[in-house]
């Protein structure tokens, strides 16, 4: 599906700019954030964006940035604008691509679980939120395993937020406290399990 994606869209750099956009309506990027997210080189930012100023996608905007600077021993705090885009509202396609940029990312299920099982014993994965299409939600994705290597689950993370161009708020849960959390109605997992959601691997009977 990715090769696919690149085709269609012309570069990996594209698609990871495009979600970035428009999985973060009303918030404003500097080139700086854009690679730190996207792994995007400069080269590839200034193309994109203005391929995306060009038909509409995004404008223009100053970002007042905060930059720590030292003078002998001392630090001090220096405050600049720099020059950053957001997501232009006006744009028509908006609920058209991001609806479709949702659905072809979930197709890569297999692969965040190939990935997500390499950091232990995963008995569970689920997820919701932005892989859903709601960006309100309250989690994305909750895993559970147990003999978790807790950082290569993060590093997994950042891997899915630079594909995803978004913050991926998850939770890491031990087989015996989701089976507790279930049972007390906890509403971290009710938050996941009565909305929309999907679940990629189901070792516990969670679809039950």
């Amino acid at each position: 599906m990715t090769d696919v994606l690149q085709k269609l869209f012309g570069s990996p750099a594209r698609i990871k700019l495009l979600r970035l956009f428009l999985f973060n309506p009303g918030k404003s990027f500097d080139a700086g954030y854009i690679q730190g997210k996207t792994n995007a080189t400069e080269r590839e930012i200034r193309k994109e964006i203005g391929f995306f100023r060009k038909i509409g996608l995004a404008k223009t905007k100053k970002l007042l940035k905060t930059t720590i600077v030292k003078r002998g021993k001392r630090t001090v705090e220096k405050k600049k604008k720099v020059p950053a885009w957001t997501l232009d509202p006006s744009f028509k396609y908006i609920g058209a691509l991001t609806d479709f940029l949702v659905r072809t990312h979930s197709l890569e299920n297999k692969a965040i679980v190939r990935r997500l099982e390499r950091a232990g014993r995963i008995k569970a994965v689920v997820v919701s939120g932005i892989f859903m299409g709601d960006a309100e939600s309250r989690l994305d994705m909750f895993i559970v395993g147990d003999n978790v290597k807790s950082g290569f689950i993060d590093r997994v993370i950042r891997g899915l937020e630079s594909d995803m161009g978004k913050d991926i708020r998850y939770a890491v849960l031990s087989g015996p406290d989701f089976a507790y959390r279930v049972n007390m109605n906890d509403k971290l997992v009710r938050d996941v399990l009565d909305f929309p959601h999907t679940v990629l691997l189901d070792k516990i009977g969670i679809a039950r």
